[in-house]
């Protein structure tokens, strides 16, 4: 994989899971994996340390990592789409600095 890549698209490429080396896309600003089939995001999310845009909508995400809210330059998140039973205790804090696109009741 490409580490200085600043935007990935592989968004509808029936995607179950993350690639083992997907950490060391360090420099993404914009990630799209929308409309594939991904049941969770990696627990190290936090290692795309340059991340601005994350799009994971049309998804079968059932919740979200704890470490997403360590995304520091995260300013948009779209999550529409998934099915989202659990919400990561620190979610409050994340919406307080991003945009949040989102299908469903955020707080049910």
């Amino acid at each position: 994989m490409c580490c200085n890549c600043q935007l990935l698209d592989v968004s509808f490429n029936r995607l179950k899971q993350f690639p083992e080396d997907w950490s060391l896309l360090y420099h993404l600003v914009e990630l799209k994996v929308a409309g594939n089939d991904l049941h969770r995001l990696p627990k190290d999310i936090n290692k795309l340390r340059s991340l601005v845009s994350l799009d994971v909508s049309d998804n079968r995400l059932d919740q979200l990592p704890e470490k997403l809210a360590k995304l520091k330059s995260l300013r948009q998140l779209n999550i529409a789409d998934n099915i989202i039973m659990q919400w990561p205790s620190n979610f409050v804090k994340l919406q307080a600095k991003v945009e949040v696109s989102s299908s469903v009741s955020l707080f049910t």
